[in-house]
């Protein structure tokens, strides 16, 4: 029995609809019923009441939820014990690009490396990062096994699992000639005349927020929104239009001709290694010995 399929009919469970599964593990809602057919047709068992509203589980697609966890839970924890004392090297491929630079977690890896002497990484530069709002994400398990970067309590509870590495500021990327450029830093006071760039609702959960605190201290603020999540067109666009951009801590240098300043918020992103909602085994035991690691 493919415990892919299993940890797909999991899912399908917890969400109730194939469409929402697939969506949260970067699937088409085809390859998801096909999997569901597979494990129906080796089981000789219908597991899911299908409506237009989602879909429920059956009585046996009951009874056979309770074995499919046990089946997942065994076959990690047989991984994991048989790969605790091997001797064969591991190779991560740890995902880099200038929106998602692996720089932030180097320091950490050279720190605890030497207690896990089986695993290696290897730096892949990532393809160029998409503006669709979460779909940077697809990219791992595919381009990469691993990335550092943002995460929330939206994105861990349906698209990757995170280890907290430590938090990033906002600043606020202007032009060099614009007014603010030469102030060491910058509130959101100052702000009240310009023109704001920062990425829509319901991307990013600390941008929301900090786009509420902005608001509710210049009502009659201009707002700009991206398209989607960043890429270097919204820095080009930012140099362009001589408009101030909403910037992160290890986004300061990406463009030559903006310089970013701290912005004075209590709000900070959690940044840290990111991996896939259900990697496979091999991150999935990586996952679990640096979290041990890191305490």
């Amino acid at each position: 029995m493919d415990t892919n399929n299993l940890r797909t009919f999991i899912s399908v469970v917890k969400s109730g609809s194939f469409t929402k599964t697939a969506e949260q593990n970067f699937m088409s809602s085809t390859a998801v019923m096909k999997q569901i057919n597979r494990l129906e047709k080796e089981l000789d068992l219908k597991l899911f009441e299908r409506s237009s509203t989602g879909v429920t589980l059956t009585p046996g697609g009951e009874i056979f939820q309770k074995y499919a966890k046990k089946v997942i839970s065994l076959t990690d924890e047989v991984y994991v014990e048989c790969h605790k004392t091997g001797e064969t090297i591991q190779t991560l491929r740890l995902g880099t690009s200038l929106l998602h630079p692996s720089t932030p977690f180097m320091e950490t890896w050279n720190q605890v490396k030497g207690q896990l002497p089986n695993y290696q990484l290897q730096i892949v530069q990532l393809p160029g990062d998409l503006t669709a709002s979460n779909r940077e994400y697809s990219m791992l398990g595919r381009e990469c096994d691993l990335m550092i970067g943002t995460f929330d309590q939206a994105t861990t509870r349906s698209l990757v699992q995170a280890i907290p590495l430590g938090t990033y500021q906002f600043g606020i990327a202007v032009r060099s000639d614009n007014p603010l450029a030469t102030q060491e830093k910058v509130s959101i006071e100052e702000l009240r005349d310009q023109t704001l760039l920062m990425v829509p609702p319901g991307i990013s959960e600390k941008n929301d927020q900090l786009c509420q605190q902005i608001l509710a201290t210049n009502p009659n603020i201009s707002i700009e929104y991206t398209i989607g999540r960043y890429d270097i067109n919204v820095f080009n666009q930012a140099v362009d239009e001589n408009v101030a951009l909403i910037n992160l801590t290890p986004w300061k240098n990406i463009h030559p001709n903006l310089v970013t300043l701290p912005l004075e918020t209590n709000i900070k992103v959690e940044y840290g290694i990111l991996a896939e909602k259900h990697p496979n085994n091999k991150v999935k035991v990586f996952i679990q010995m640096i979290r041990q690691l890191l305490g």
